[in-house]
């Protein structure tokens, strides 16, 4: 026999390995991760359910309806876990910050508005908390020869 005779085995058949989770590549992010994309969908199944009922109202020209409040209620209660936790992994802490951006961005708007509040100050905490285990020389970005850019906004 040589070893050009010699078949290659190639394993068991039947059970493929388990899919990869969101553990396998955040370890204990991955439930916080589930909480920020969970928030984010509540808080676009609200914005639809106002939008319907603006329709229904005929932005308040007909007979006022009752309309579905849950997902405000889910959003506040999951705030609770988003402002108490310390990110571990940059994904995380770019989706917590995603949502700070989201919350501003309706003060902004309507400074009034119930969507326009959430814990922006202990999210930006826990974040930059995080981001101190990084070393001074850590890159956040591509290296390049340019100096750093200034983005501004228009009016600031």
């Amino acid at each position: 026999m040589t070893i050009d005779n010699v078949t290659s085995f190639v394993g068991p058949t039947g059970t493929p390995p388990p899919p990869e989770t969101l553990e396998d590549h955040f370890g204990n992010d991955a439930w916080m991760l589930r909480i920020c994309a969970k928030w984010r969908a509540l808080r676009a199944q609200q914005e639809k359910n106002w939008a319907e009922n603006e329709v229904a109202t005929g932005w308040g020209s007909l007979k006022s309806c009752d309309f579905d409040r849950t997902p405000l209620e889910q959003m506040a209660a999951l705030q609770h876990h988003l402002a108490g936790f310390k990110p571990r992994t940059v994904l995380l802490a770019r989706e917590l910050l995603r949502i700070c951006m989201t919350i501003l961005a309706r003060q902004k708007e309507d400074p009034e508005h119930v969507m326009a509040d959430g814990p922006i100050l202990e999210i930006v905490r826990n974040v930059v908390a995080a981001l101190e285990f990084l070393d001074n020389e850590t890159r956040l970005g591509p290296e390049t020869d340019e100096s750093s850019e200034i983005i501004s906004t228009p009016g600031h």
